[in-house]
């Protein structure tokens, strides 16, 4: 192989792209909710994907990377998360661009999309592979004639290899909502280390983050049309209670996740947003 290549394919039942570099590095995504299922560099698997996830369209996917959008979690009238997770995107097309090849999808909605969210919309996701690098950018288009309000997120699990050393660090002293504990403020103290249940909402650090375990380190950063970062483990409690999660998987995972949770972007007919968070393995 001389250039980066894309090729469609079957997996497990899914409509799927791989993705594959010249180096090894090969990147799977799902056209069920434009949603990457799977990021391997040098041998390595970086993302957790639920050996028990459900893949018949019937829940959303547990792992990868998915595409929250145009509602975070139950903040709102839609379901969680809001819909296009579980919804087909059209695949579109991928260009080469040196050593690296971005694959793109698009979803549009048509109006009435939903009772509680009537407008015109056209999402977009761009998946950018480059040698220990992976990119995904969410972009939304009102394509409608009325304006409206959203919340989102790329809820990116990544794969852990050692929970008993895992940390991540690049949050030390930032303040956080900690939703595993009725919303109250706290003020980070340290790394973030896997244990017991961890829900936080920081707003996006101006540094990148990293991930450090027996695998070595990762880089995450987001632009800063994602003004807010979530940090998610279940824990153990919690991970043996959800189906489609095994019950020691809580050690195998953390979620980095770029979002807009507590201020809403509001697109009026025929504005753009667009944003992306970036994943980079470091050592």
């Amino acid at each position: 192989m001389t250039e980066p290549q894309a090729t469609r394919e079957i997996w497990r039942g899914l409509a799927c792209t791989q993705i594959t570099l010249p180096s090894g590095d090969c990147v799977r995504v799902s056209d069920l909710g434009a949603q990457v299922l799977s990021w391997q560099v040098a041998g390595h698997e970086r993302l957790f994907l639920s050996e028990s996830a459900v893949l018949d369209g019937s829940a959303a996917i547990r792992g990868g990377v998915p595409v929250c959008f145009p509602q975070f979690n139950q903040r709102g009238p839609l379901p969680k998360h809001g819909l296009v997770r579980r919804s087909a995107w059209q695949w579109r097309s991928a260009q080469v661009h040196g050593e690296a090849i971005t694959a793109r999808w698009q979803w549009d909605a048509a109006v009435p999309w939903h009772a509680d969210f009537a407008h015109g919309v056209r999402a977009e996701v761009a998946v950018t592979v480059s040698p220990d690098t992976l990119t995904v950018q969410l972009s939304a288009t009102n394509t409608g004639g009325t304006a409206f309000a959203f919340t989102g997120a790329l809820h990116t699990y990544l794969a852990i290899q050692g929970a008993d050393i895992a940390a991540l660090n690049g949050l030390e002293g930032a303040a956080f909502w900690n939703a595993a504990k009725a919303f109250s403020p706290a003020v980070q103290s340290g790394s973030v280390v896997l244990g017991e249940e961890v829900d936080r909402v920081y707003a996006r650090p101006l540094q990148a983050l990293e991930l450090r375990d027996a695998a070595g380190s990762l880089r995450i950063s987001q632009d800063a049309a994602w003004p807010d970062t979530v940090v998610w483990n279940p824990g153990a409690a919690l991970c043996s209670s959800l189906p489609d999660m095994n019950a020691g998987d809580w050690m195998r995972m953390l979620c980095v996740e770029a979002a807009v949770i507590n201020q809403p972007v509001a697109l009026h007919p025929g504005q753009r947003w667009h944003a992306a968070q970036t994943l980079q393995v470091v050592a």
